[in-house]
């Protein structure tokens, strides 16, 4: 073949794809689900775009705090500061905010500062408590495993007093970077996601919105056979947490709704520590057990014919504040309505809740098609924070927004489509509601600042372009916390 055929040839079939390309719109075919075909216009090969960069280098000088104390005197050293947590003047470096001061500032209802007073009054006083107060740290995988939530918990209990990991379930999809814990393999987990167990005739999933069992669900109209069984839950400090959530001196175990009488046993390592029989019933029980010091190893053993839906177990001080974290894999934080709100109401209340930090967005954002969706989702969430101030009177709410997420365009990754006006929406039904709004999208740096993350050495984000690493974990929970912590130092100040 001669070249100038050759260059024919190519030259046709450059201007057939140009042809298809343009008749490709922008957002590409969808192909089912989770394909979607996209073909580059001419301008788009000839002339590309420059790749979109986002400065973080103020993010990346953002110092963070170790993770784990395995030195035995800097864990005492640690309980000591938590044992002076409130008591000492408060300090706060305006210094440590700059330069990202309004990036990563909270957003007030009418812009009154005023409206956290009362939560910052409370955190103030948490070391004088009885028992904790709470903080649920809700929201979707971006949380799992504890891995932002653990490093605010960390940083307020050095402030305000307070140990322990929380309230967790027994089982999990996760393992948690803050407690170990091992389960016999008979516990079955029921969880608000996803399609409900069709042998599942009730909806009390509880603050944690799921609930473990060890053995199944059974209609009412048949009763519980005569064979006994029994499930255990082992759990051990981590040495790779951090130093607050080692020590805890009071566990209390939420559970009930059991047609046959159940043994409840703890062991403190080989020692046991109690044994009870606990009647049927049809409502939810708490059970508290009290330490003079962090044991090595708790084991909680449960025998009968029926187990009682269990929801959740809760390693605490016994004052200051405990945090939990409770992730739910693809949630968008509506799935609350699903769930009996007596039980909901009930276990808030045991809890003493004080702030629900509700952190959500990203997972409606693949199914969007149009800017009112976007709004729809807004208005949606806004009516699930007016349900939580209905039912939990006198709690604040801060909601945290979607970070940046990427998709690829071409050769670049950039902003998904619609990530904006789902921000927008979340911030302007928050504040209606009379919710505070922490903007992580802005904080990380807004449009493509995912890619930087990403690209980040080390990396703060994973590949998928959107969920962050370890480390860029603890740079989101250390932008909140300084965020919160500025607010507070105002309040202070006010206050003396």
């Amino acid at each position: 073949m001669r070249p100038i055929h050759v260059l024919l040839f190519l030259l046709a079939v450059m201007v057939g794809l140009a042809v298809i390309g343009s008749l490709v719109p922008a957002e590409g075919i969808r192909l089912g689900d989770t394909l979607t075909l996209r073909l580059p216009s001419a301008q788009q090969v000839l002339f590309p775009e420059p790749k979109a960069e986002v400065d973080i280098s103020d993010i990346l000088a953002v110092t963070t705090d170790s993770a784990a104390i395995t030195d035995t005197e800097a864990l005492a050293d640690s309980l000591m500061a938590d044992a002076l947590a409130g008591t000492e003047p408060f300090v706060f470096d305006s210094a440590a905010l700059r330069p990202l001061e309004e990036r990563i500032a909270l957003h007030y209802p009418n812009d009154d500062k005023q409206v956290l007073w009362p939560l910052f009054a409370q955190l103030q006083n948490a070391h004088n408590g009885t028992q904790p107060i709470r903080i649920m740290h809700y929201g979707d995988s971006q949380l799992e495993g504890d891995r932002i939530t653990s490093y605010i918990r960390n940083k307020l209990q050095s402030q305000f007093g307070g140990s322990g990991p929380g309230l967790f379930s027994v089982a999990d999809i996760v393992n948690s970077f803050s407690i170990d814990r091992i389960i016999s393999d008979n516990w079955l987990r029921y969880s608000v996601m996803g399609r409900k167990d069709p042998t599942q005739h009730h909806a009390r999933y509880g603050a944690l919105s799921s609930f473990s069992r060890f053995t199944p669900i059974l209609p009412d109209s048949i009763a519980p056979d005569t064979v006994l069984h029994e499930a255990t839950i082992t759990l051990r400090p981590l040495r790779r947490a951090y130093g607050k959530a080692q020590q805890y001196s009071t566990c209390e175990l939420f559970y009930g709704w059991h047609r046959a009488p159940v043994t409840i046993e703890l062991r403190n390592g080989e020692e046991l520590v109690s044994s009870e029989v606990v009647q049927p019933t049809n409502s939810m029980v708490v059970r508290q057990w009290k330490f003079t010091s962090t044991p090595s190893e708790i084991t909680i053993t449960f025998s009968g014919a029926d187990s009682p839906d269990v929801f959740g177990i809760a390693l605490d001080g016994r004052s200051g504040l405990g945090v939990d974290n409770i992730a739910a894999r693809g949630g968008a934080g509506y799935e609350f309505r699903k769930a009996d709100q007596t039980l909901l109401g009930r276990m808030y209340k045991e809890l003493d809740v004080k702030l629900l930090i509700l952190q959500y967005g990203g997972n409606v954002l693949p199914n969007l098609k149009n800017a009112e969706e976007a709004a729809q989702y807004g208005r949606y969430f806004g009516a699930q924070i007016a349900r939580f101030r209905k039912m939990i009177p006198g709690v604040s709410v801060i909601v945290i927004g979607p970070s940046d997420m990427s998709i690829k365009e071409g050769e670049n990754y950039v902003t998904r489509p619609y990530l904006e006006e789902v921000r927008d929406a979340l911030k302007s039904n928050s504040l209606a509601q009379g919710a505070v709004f922490w903007d992580m999208y802005e904080a990380m740096g807004g449009r493509n600042s995912m890619v930087s993350w990403v690209e980040a050495d080390p990396p703060l984000a994973a590949t998928d372009y959107t969920h962050f690493s370890p480390q860029g974990s603890k740079k989101v929970g250390e932008l909140f916390y300084t965020a919160l912590i500025n607010d507070f130092a105002a309040y202070y100040s006010a206050a003396q």
